[in-house]
């Protein structure tokens, strides 16, 4: 019998991109406005920014994002301006990219896709688009689950 996948994530995967999420909420780190910020409170968390520098973040605008093939990049993001806060940027469109059902599953990666909110904008446009290892979710999830709140 096949292994029932959803948006190609099998069910352990699943359990691991939720824990991301309860830890990415239950850290408090969406309030901060800078990577620094975070950083001064949680220095703990320069792990994981030293971890995530292998992820190549690239500012681009929501047209240039249309004609990316995401599925052929390997730990590298495409977002809108972040003004340098790369760290923060990444863990929180990864972070909507899973919690709105974006998020896709290929090949041991995780293809992140997140919007900018309608409300804001019409029609939807994409704020970031890429690719990480499944594997360095498991790990910020890991060093997000160490924070003292």
């Amino acid at each position: 019998m096949a292994e029932k996948k959803i948006n190609g994530f099998d069910e352990k995967q699943i359990m691991h991109l939720y824990a991301y999420l309860v830890a990415y909420e239950e850290s408090g780190i969406g309030k901060y406005k800078s990577t620094k910020a975070m950083l001064q409170e949680h220095p703990e968390l320069l792990e994981i920014e030293n971890f995530v520098k292998i992820v190549k973040c690239n500012e681009s605008n929501a047209q240039e994002m249309i004609g990316i093939d995401f599925k052929s990049l390997v730990n590298e993001i495409y977002h809108k301006k972040s003004n340098g806060n790369h760290l923060l940027s990444l863990l929180a469109h990864l972070r909507n990219s899973i919690a709105h059902g974006c998020a896709v599953g290929h090949c041991g990666k995780v293809l992140i896709t997140d919007f900018v909110h309608p409300k804001y904008k019409r029609p939807m446009d994409f704020s970031a688009r890429g690719c990480i290892e499944f594997d360095m979710v498991k790990y910020i999830t890991k060093i997000l689950n160490k924070i003292e709140l």
